[in-house]
C-alpha cells in the first residue's frame, strides 16, 4: 500500500545520516536535512527555515557546495564521487567531504532541480594518517634500537673513565669542575638515547576508567614539582563529565608535559599576568557519518598559557621528533606526546597568536555509550 502522509518525504530527508541537499530549478532550496544543516552552517535555527531561500544565501558559509548544485542544473553527467573541502566554520574546523551530486528529473526528463548528498571523510583521512605513522614508528624503531645499542656502550665506558678522574682529582677542584660538567653531558646524550628509543619503540596502551578532573589536577601537581613558578590557574571543567577508558598514566604523561610547556613558555616572559586554564568537555564529533559508521563524541582537555606564543614557521615543527627550541631537551615530548594521543585514536591541536598565547587540546573519544562519570555521578564544576 503506498505511502500516503505528505510529511513521509521530509521524515525521509531527515532520517538520511549523510547530508543531503537539493535546490530547484530556480536555484532556491527544496530539501535539506539537519546534518547537511549543520555541517553547511547554515543560518536560522532549524533546516525548515532555509527552504525557499536561494542557494547562494542560505548556503553563504559555503559557497562552493552552492557553486556546485548551480552547476548541476544544465543536466551534464557527473562523476559518481568527488571531494571538496569545507572552510571552517565557528568552531568546526576545515574538513574534506567525500560527495554525489545529480540533476533532478522531472517526469519528462526535463531539468527540475539538482541534488547533493555528502559525507565527511576525515575520519578515514584521520585513520589512513594513523596507519602511516604507525609504519614510520616501525621503521624507525628497528633503526633505532641498533643505534642505541651502538651509542650506549661507549657511553658508559666514558661515565666509567669519568668517574675515575674524579677520584683521581678530588684535590685539584678546576679540573674536577671540567669532569662533572663533562660527566652531564654524558648523561644528558644517553638520556636522549632513552627518550629517541622510547619514542620510536611500539606502544602498548592500557584502557581503564580514568576520572578526566584528577588526572588533570594530577598532571598540574607533577608539573609545579617539576617547575615552580607563580601562575594563576583558571579552570573550567564541565559539570557533567563522560567515563574515559584509557591509559592514565600515559596520558597524564601528556598533560603534565603540556602544563610544563605552558610554564616554561611564561618564565622570563613580558606578558602579565602569568596565567594558564584548564579545562575539560565533551564535544560532539563534527561530520556527517552513516549509524553503523557513527564517531563518538570526544572528550577535550585544554591547556591555554599567556605567554608569547608560538611563531608561525615554527607550528608544525613543534610536533616533530628532536625539534626543540629550548637549550635543554631532547625535542620528543610533544613528538611522544602526539603518539600516545594517537594511540588512543584522538589528536593534539595547536592554536596559537604570537604574544598572546598558545592553546593545545588534547581530542580522546568517549565510547559510545557513555552517558556519566565512571563514579556513576555527575562531575561538579571545579
Amino acid at each position: 500500500m503506498p505511502v500516503q502522509d505528505s510529511r513521509f518525504a521530509g521524515w525521509l530527508v531527515d532520517s538520511v545520516r549523510s547530508g543531503l541537499v537539493a535546490i530547484d530549478a530556480a536555484g532556491a532550496v527544496a530539501a535539506l536535512n539537519a546534518a547537511a544543516h549543520r555541517v553547511l552552517g547554515c543560518g536560522g535555527g532549524d533546516p525548515s527555515s532555509v527552504i525557499g531561500l536561494d542557494c547562494r544565501e542560505a548556503l553563504a558559509a559555503q559557497p562552493v557546495v552552492a557553486e556546485r548544485l548551480l552547476e548541476a542544473l544544465d543536466g551534464a553527467e557527473r562523476p559518481s564521487r568527488a571531494e571538496l573541502t569545507l572552510a571552517p566554520h565557528g568552531d568546526r574546523p576545515a574538513l574534506t567531504i567525500g560527495y554525489t551530486i545529480a540533476a533532478v528529473r522531472d517526469a519528462a526528463g526535463a531539468v527540475a532541480g539538482a541534488v547533493l548528498q555528502f559525507r565527511d571523510l576525515t575520519p578515514y583521512e584521520r585513520s589512513a594518517e594513523q596507519e602511516r605513522l604507525r609504519e614510520r614508528l616501525a621503521a624507525l624503531g628497528e633503526m633505532a634500537a641498533g643505534l642505541a645499542h651502538e651509542i650506549r656502550n661507549p657511553l658508559a665506558g666514558m661515565e666509567i673513565l669519568t668517574g675515575l678522574l674524579r677520584r683521581r682529582l678530588q684535590q685539584q677542584p678546576e679540573e674536577l669542575a671540567l669532569v662533572n660538567e663533562l660527566t652531564a653531558e654524558i648523561r644528558r646524550v644517553a638520556q636522549t638515547v632513552t627518550d629517541s628509543l622510547e619514542f620510536v619503540r611500539p606502544m602498548e596502551l592500557r584502557r581503564d576508567p580514568v576520572d578526566p578532573v584528577e588526572l588533570l589536577e594530577e598532571s598540574l601537581a607533577r608539573a609545579r614539582s617539576r617547575v615552580p613558578f607563580d601562575v594563576e590557574i583558571q579552570r573550567d571543567y564541565a559539570e557533567t563529565l563522560w567515563p574515559l577508558r584509557a591509559d592514565g598514566e600515559r596520558l597524564e604523561s601528556v598533560l603534565t608535559n603540556l602544563i610544563v610547556n605552558a610554564f616554561e613558555a611564561m618564565l622570563g616572559a613580558a606578558s602579565a599576568p602569568a596565567r594558564v586554564s584548564l579545562g575539560v568537555h565533551v564535544e560532539a564529533a563534527f561530520g556527517v557519518e552513516t549509524a553503523a559508521e557513527r564517531a563518538p563524541a570526544e572528550l577535550v582537555f585544554t591547556v591555554a598559557d599567556t605567554g608569547p606564543g608560538i611563531p608561525e614557521e615554527l607550528r608544525e615543527r613543534v610536533f616533530y621528533p628532536f625539534f626543540t627550541t629550548k637549550q635543554r631537551g631532547s625535542g620528543v615530548g610533544l613528538a611522544q606526546a602526539q603518539k600516545i594521543v594517537v594511540g588512543h585514536g584522538g589528536r593534539l591541536e595547536l592554536s596559537t597568536e604570537p604574544g598572546r598565547g598558545s592553546t593545545f587540546r588534547v581530542h580522546i573519544p568517549l565510547a559510545p555509550d557513555a552517558v556519566q562519570t565512571p563514579d556513576g555521578e555527575q562531575r561538579a564544576s571545579a
